[in-house]
């Protein structure tokens, strides 16, 4: 049965999202705890509270986790979905075969040893086994990677992942870093539609998936990372359609010559240079982010905010040498610092006194911080501004220590308010000082914030370049449409 791999992959990904039946094949009874097996997704699934049928698969074993075990994938009695592959790479070829057999729709490889090791034999098997899974009409994630990631689906490869969905969607080629940002994402409120580790994508690439989730109505932003491109004008022609109607961020591996010799090595992957990559990215609207800091901070702020119209930030909450610390900060971010207009200035000096305080940009006015009608007021005034696209609000939780626990609920009540009066972008930086009471202090308002759907920033320098990154999407935007 031979099948063209160009298929409609849109149509059939939704079974690899939403699969009903799921064979584990190497799920052992006896899993070690320190490592990864077919015993740990299938703890994934019942964590998740997967409703379709799972189907052990092992050549031994009479059951797994109470679930009846096979001794091969096509003795499984109903039909296969998805099948998990966690053998060795040496027996890979046969599970294929049975899954061919089968008329298995979809193989996740978790098995690792094949074209990233580099070595001739390995990537001839590689080879071989996709070979094998195309003309079968078998479509293959992988291998070398952890799969699939949806909520809603009921699928995850592990056990401890947020069962609440969300808007979010990552395309990841690495699997240790796809976990990772699961879980960075989880204090700051980014929640997860889908994830995907595809590793050495010897069949499904990643514009394959960035063409589902463009379609995704459960997808309102995309972030991803991505070491190499097997397919670049495919990626680079899906990137230009998609942007135009969800964003995609991506952290680029391997732009540097140390980096580019370590993708080799994990999934078998060309890396480009930086140069062509920035030129990618400004044709394409992408926005490019250099660490996993940048990238939580960018898809928050597009999780929870409406892009700025433009680079003017007022910036509030600094104090003396601060303010002018975050000024160059801002503007090494990109971004711009305007004066206020006079309109602006003359109502703030109505009510912000003169003595070591300013209403100009950025605004060192401690007073209105802690009065929320005078707070509300400035608010108004920064909304009219047309000098303004943005704010950007430093709050210290730590305050709170130096005054009664109430003066938090009420910084937070009145930020959450003056956020909805705004009617620009908030971008805000939440501390907790250097200490466990401040610390507290701050995830209890970080929850309110995440809670009201605003985003906040551990620092200045991430809230910036996330503004930053959000205006360049915006200007993007404005060019195309």
């Amino acid at each position: 049965m031979a099948v063209d791999a160009n298929m409609d992959t849109n149509n059939s990904l939704n079974t690899l999202f939403y699969p009903k039946t799921i064979a584990v094949v190497g799920a052992s009874p006896d899993g070690d705890p320190f490592r990864w097996g077919g015993k740990t997704f299938i703890e994934g699934l019942v964590k998740q509270n997967y409703r379709g049928k799972v189907y052990p698969v092992h050549p031994k074993a009479d059951t797994v986790l109470g679930l009846k075990a096979y001794r091969s994938v096509d003795e499984v009695p109903d039909e296969v979905d998805l099948a998990i592959f966690s053998v060795p790479a040496s027996a890979v070829m046969g599970v294929m075969a049975d899954c061919v057999k089968k008329r298995v729709k979809f193989v996740h490889i978790f098995t690792a040893g094949f074209s990233e090791t580099g070595l001739e034999d390995r990537a001839k098997l590689e080879s071989d086994m996709a070979t094998l899974a195309r003309e079968g009409g078998v479509r293959v994630v992988g291998p070398n990677c952890m799969g699939v990631y949806c909520p809603d689906g009921g699928v995850a490869w592990v056990k401890d992942f947020p069962s609440e969905s969300g808007p979010v969607a990552f395309v990841s080629q690495s699997g240790q870093l796809a976990g990772h940002f699961i879980e960075v994402g989880k204090p700051r409120g980014i929640t997860f539609s889908k994830v995907i580790s595809y590793g050495n994508a010897s069949d499904l690439q990643c514009h394959d998936f960035l063409k589902y989730l463009a379609d995704d109505e459960k997808t309102k932003v995309i972030g991803s990372y991505i070491e190499g491109l097997k397919d670049g004008r495919a990626f680079f022609e899906m990137a230009k359609k998609l942007t135009v109607r969800k964003p995609l961020v991506v952290w680029k591996g391997g732009q540097t010559e140390g980096g580019s010799r370590a993708v080799s090595s994990h999934t078998a992957s060309i890396a480009g240079s930086r140069h062509l990559w920035r030129a990618l990215c400004r044709q394409t609207g992408i926005i490019s982010v250099d660490s996993i800091e940048e990238l939580a901070a960018t898809i928050v702020a597009l999780q929870d905010l409406t892009p700025p119209k433009g680079p003017n930030v007022a910036i509030v909450g600094g104090a003396g040498g601060g303010s002018v610390t975050m000024t160059d900060a801002a503007e090494r971010a990109g971004l711009k610092v305007p004066h206020l207009s006079e309109a602006t200035i003359r109502g703030l000096e109505e009510f912000v006194p003169v003595h070591g305080q300013s209403v100009k940009n950025p605004l060192d006015i401690f007073s209105v911080l802690v009065n929320p009608d005078h707070f509300s007021r400035m608010i108004a005034f920064l909304r009219d501004d047309p000098l303004v696209d943005a704010l950007i609000y430093m709050q210290r939780a730590e305050w709170a220590l130096r005054r009664e626990r109430v003066f938090l609920e009420v910084a937070v009540r009145m930020t959450i308010e003056g956020a909805r009066e705004l009617k620009k972008p908030l971008f805000l930086i939440l501390t907790g000082g250097q200490t466990l009471e401040g610390d507290i202090l701050r995830r209890e308002a970080q929850q309110r914030y995440a809670h009201a759907g605003i985003p906040t920033f551990p620092t200045f320098d991430e809230a910036a370049q996330a503004a930053y990154n959000l205006s360049e999407y915006q200007r993007y935007l404005t060019l195309r449409l």
